[in-house]
């Protein structure tokens, strides 16, 4: 069986299988039109270390708990592909998943699913996000002098 990349996931798009393993999972609130709403959140990551965002219903933490556990790997089916949340998104991600009582998760053994999750930036973006370099480089200026900052493990 063939799985798709979780990067290639797109909203609006057919789910086909995706094989991820949980990583993450916490309650969301948001705030629309004056009413609060909460959201049962898990972060996923595939074996190519690819990150995406699946959301759930708050009010069946015990039906979700139920079925699926942090850490574990599962084949993921009957999902719904959204947009991505324009707020405190978690993935650099145009897509986030809908999990509800149709999806179904498999439990596997799969050992090449990484158990962490790393948001890289590509060398692009650093400069709109940084405003000190040397929090980039290593390098330290401080009253004109140059000051390596290495840190020994």
């Amino acid at each position: 069986m063939s799985f798709k990349r979780l990067n290639d996931i797109r909203p609006m798009e057919k789910p086909q299988p995706i094989e991820i393993r949980i990583v993450k999972k916490w309650m969301a609130q948001t705030k629309t039109q004056g009413a609060v709403k909460s959201d049962l959140c898990y972060q996923f990551v595939d074996k190519y270390g690819d990150g995406i965002e699946a959301t759930a219903d708050a009010g069946e933490v015990e039906y979700y708990d139920s079925i699926i556990r942090l850490q574990s790997c599962y084949r993921v089916t009957g999902y719904v592909c959204t947009k991505a949340r324009d707020f405190m998104a978690t993935v650099n991600h145009d897509a986030s998943l809908i999990i509800g009582k149709k999806a179904r998760f498999v439990p596997t053994d799969n050992l090449e699913i990484p158990t962490i999750y790393f948001g890289f930036a590509h060398y692009g973006l650093l400069k709109g996000r940084v405003k000190d370099n040397s929090l980039l480089n290593g390098l330290f200026i401080h009253k004109g002098i140059t000051i390596l900052n290495y840190v020994t493990i």
